[in-house]
């Protein structure tokens, strides 16, 4: 595809873009809706209609998917997926298709039946949430049942052994706190006991007042994260499950997975948004200071292609200003708390609409899930 245009000019010359690549990732969110109410969901500070994405938009969705030369796609989103009523037709649909498929989870709706059609059907990556190996800790962050999600567990990891298969690869998404810092190690433990070969650790960005203080790294030296990594270096040996830990304090280097991996996301009714961060609308607090956060979209799947969407001058100019670092940090700035720009995500003070500049993905704070 031709599609030459200038990205950025200088006194020097100009940057000239010809973008021949598709996505090679994407994520599709299948509902808003959710079965649980965790402490730190994104979803305690929106105000939008839930929905679920229909089964017209999802086949057309697949077609563009293949048309743009997608390899994986992955079913998860701000909801629940394994509520939508046709989740299984759905996960069927994308194996048939020749994608890989992953699949971000609570894992409480994941009983013996649809765990041994999910083996079926051949998924390639399940990642379940898991904050707390204690139930009562547990409890406390996903307001749920621990021992039911033990026994879905122990079902899931029976059903990958007799039926013989190397894949899903089972991973656990874990969000850290001050309230379930000492989670983590024993976490491990209970990771190998269910054939999990991985954690993935993040930190938590709060979208409610209460949870600001849950923070491990703003709480200047209170929790010891040196003694954290080291016990986790050991535990990851002892038992050979994986813990990626994120980053605990701000470093230079900034990195946009979702960009460097070639990733998109559509929401349940369409819409194209660059990554996880932009996917909704909500209010959450870098570091203690209020940021409003607005739904970025640079399509919509109902009447355009994804690769349309994916060559688009404004979607191009923004994952190449992203990449290489074309925008400020308000994050570290000494007028982050007087600074207009830093109170959304609309625009920042060299002009880039919309703005990166407070990311704490791009900085490890907080992991993509990718």
């Amino acid at each position: 595809m031709e599609n030459k245009f200038c990205l950025e000019c200088f006194d020097e010359g100009y940057v000239l873009a010809n973008p021949r690549k598709g996505p090679e990732i994407l994520f599709i969110e299948l509902t808003t809706r959710c079965n649980l109410n965790c402490l730190m969901c994104y979803r305690n500070s929106w105000q939008e209609v839930l929905g679920d994405m229909d089964e017209k938009l999802f086949s057309k969705i697949l077609e563009d998917a293949g048309e743009a030369g997608v390899k994986f796609i992955w079913l998860a989103g701000w909801g629940e997926p394994l509520i939508h009523p046709k989740f299984l037709e759905f996960a069927e649909m994308v194996k048939e298709k020749g994608f890989k498929l992953g699949i971000n989870t609570n894992g409480l709706l994941l009983d013996e039946d649809v765990a041994e059609r999910l083996m079926k059907i051949g998924i390639d990556r399940l990642t379940v949430s898991v904050d707390a190996a204690n139930p009562e800790i547990y409890g406390y962050i996903r307001r749920a049942d621990f021992n039911r999600l033990m026994t879905i567990l122990k079902t899931l990891h029976a059903t990958k052994k007799k039926i013989g298969k190397k894949y899903p690869i089972l991973e656990f998404a874990f969000t850290l706190m001050a309230s379930n810092v000492k989670e983590l190690v024993p976490l491990a433990d209970l990771a190998e006991k269910h054939g999990v070969g991985r954690i993935i650790v993040s930190n938590v960005i709060p979208v409610t007042r209460k949870v600001i203080d849950e923070c491990i790294y703003t709480l200047n030296g209170k929790v010891d994260v040196e003694k954290l990594a080291s016990l986790a270096a050991i535990k990851s040996l002892e038992t050979n499950v994986s813990i990626r830990l994120p980053e605990f304090s701000l470093k230079t280097e900034r990195k946009c997975y979702f960009i460097e991996n070639g990733a998109t996301c559509v929401t349940w009714n369409g819409r194209v948004a660059p990554c996880y961060n932009f996917l909704h609308s909500y209010t959450c607090f870098i570091y203690g200071r209020e940021k409003n956060i607005k739904q970025i979209v640079f399509g919509d799947l109902n009447n355009e292609k994804l690769l349309e969407v994916w060559f688009k001058p404004e979607y191009v100019k923004f994952r190449y200003k992203v990449r290489f670092f074309r925008y400020p940090s308000c994050t570290d700035c000494k007028f982050h708390d007087i600074c207009d720009f830093a109170e959304s995500n609309l625009m920042d003070c060299w002009g880039n609409e919309p703005s990166c500049a407070d990311c704490l993905y791009s900085r490890g704070i907080v992991q993509c899930p990718i």
